[in-house]
């Protein structure tokens, strides 16, 4: 079962322990030869507890799923070591001990709400994040500015920013300014956060742009839209669920049509934040997954000093949209708007985003990953707490708490529908999704 690997065949995951970081050890070990190595310093776990959140399926440490991996697979390329980024000299010693060829960094603090929570974790959030980021790309520029470093960012240092178009690369901008054109050359589009969290994102991105610059790195950042799902095709069979990745469905941690799933499979009113014109990018994990093993190929040419940006999305969709969907599936769902505790922009421009020829912006995937979320979602309903759903933290902190008006709409309910009628199998849900969105 013991694998030999050679320098420049290892990658290294850093943020090994969470949703996307086990997802992408799982795919990169069991679908190539590679060495892959998961990095962790476990502190998500601290926070979920910190912060009320539970796991839709109890998560084992990490050591217990890598033995499930080796006991599934019969292959012994996936190990775990625990590291703190903020410890600049032990991610020296880690990079100069592996010597991979890939980097890839999915460890943050990844909730919004948890960075508006208070001063803490707003503090904790920039550290975890920026000073983390910082300390290995100073390791690789001090160690092998041959590595590829692949930084997940966020679509959501746009979030505040109104444009009908988000390009790749650096460009020419002009705007007038008391009558006068000005000019403004070579820059990427301006990014505007609405929380902590993005803004954490937003000074990532400049990093990465800077020290690729500064120090000739192979930087990629992926500007990383929703991600919903809870399986790849590693762990999708209901045998192999001991390797589920993390799924947060409360309101500090979990994503919008997770938690949405939850509330459907329950019969909760799924509720939508104000209006729910807001708009979200979203792509799949098992798109995620795919898009960056295709980034980590060589065959993706990075060129050492440009930083190469990546939009990783498939649809953009607002949040009514995204609950109108759900919908579809159980008509007899209520959908709810309740006061919005976060601050998000009512854009008027209709955004186009660039993406990137690395990325498969396969749309007719989105009914077939619904169907498998909801199959896997109402499967471990009975695990399902209520009680957490709701959001509790205000981006105001002068507000009222938005769950003693939940039962208040902002609008009227949608109308009286036909009797529900259940999906009886995987093809019919299929049928109604795809109905609707196409």
């Amino acid at each position: 079962m013991s694998t030999t690997h050679s320098a420049g065949e290892t990658i290294l995951i850093l943020g090994g322990d969470g949703y996307l970081g086990w997802s992408l050890g799982l795919a990169f070990a069991n679908r190539t030869n590679k060495r892959v190595v998961l990095v962790d310093n476990l502190i998500k776990r601290k926070w979920e507890k910190e912060a009320g959140a539970k796991l839709l399926v109890p998560m084992k440490k990490p050591e217990a799923r890598i033995a499930a991996y080796t006991k599934i697979y019969h292959k012994s390329n996936l190990s775990f070591v625990k590291v703190d980024l903020l410890n600049k000299k032990a991610v020296s010693k880690l990079i100069k001990k592996y010597q991979p060829s890939v980097i890839i960094n999915a460890a943050q603090q990844p909730s919004a709400p948890f960075s508006m929570m208070n001063a803490k974790n707003a503090a904790v959030t920039f550290l975890n994040n920026i000073v983390g980021h910082l300390n290995v790309l100073w390791a690789i520029a001090e160690t092998d500015k041959n590595i590829k470093y692949i930084k997940l960012g966020s679509a959501g240092c746009y979030s505040d920013t109104d444009t009908d178009y988000l390009p790749l690369e650096k460009k020419d901008f002009t705007f007038t300014h008391k009558g006068k054109a000005r000019k403004i050359m070579q820059s990427f589009m301006p990014m505007q956060a609405t929380d902590f969290y993005h803004q954490s994102k937003i000074s990532d991105f400049l990093i990465d742009d800077l020290c690729a610059k500064v120090w000739n790195l192979k930087v990629i950042t992926i500007q990383q839209a929703t991600i919903f799902g809870a399986t790849i095709k590693e762990n999708n069979d209901p045998s192999k669920h001991a390797l589920s990745a993390r799924f947060n469905y409360d309101a500090v941690f979990s994503t919008v049509l997770n938690r949405f799933m939850c509330q459907l499979v329950i019969g909760h009113p799924i509720t939508i934040y104000g209006d729910g014109t807001q708009k979200t990018g979203l792509i799949s994990l098992s798109d995620t997954v795919e898009n960056i093993m295709r980034l980590a190929k060589p065959s993706t040419k990075v060129v050492p000093g440009k930083h190469l940006v990546i939009h990783n999305y498939t649809h953009r969709l607002s949040i009514e949209e995204i609950a109108n969907l759900l919908a579809k599936i159980d008509p007899t769902i209520d959908i709810q708007h309740i006061k919005n505790p976060r601050k998000e922009m009512a854009g008027v421009l209709n955004r186009e985003v660039e993406v990137h020829g690395a990325i498969n912006k396969n749309t007719s995937k989105l009914e077939h990953e619904l169907a498998k979320l909801l199959k896997f979602t109402r499967q471990y309903k009975a695990n399902i707490d209520e009680s957490i759903i709701m959001p509790k933290i205000l981006w105001d902190k002068q507000e009222q708490d938005p769950v003693k008006k939940s039962s208040v709409l902002l609008r009227p309910k949608l109308p009286t529908m036909k009797p529900y009628q259940p999906l009886r199998s995987i093809k019919s849900q299929l049928a109604v999704i795809r109905n609707f969105m196409f």
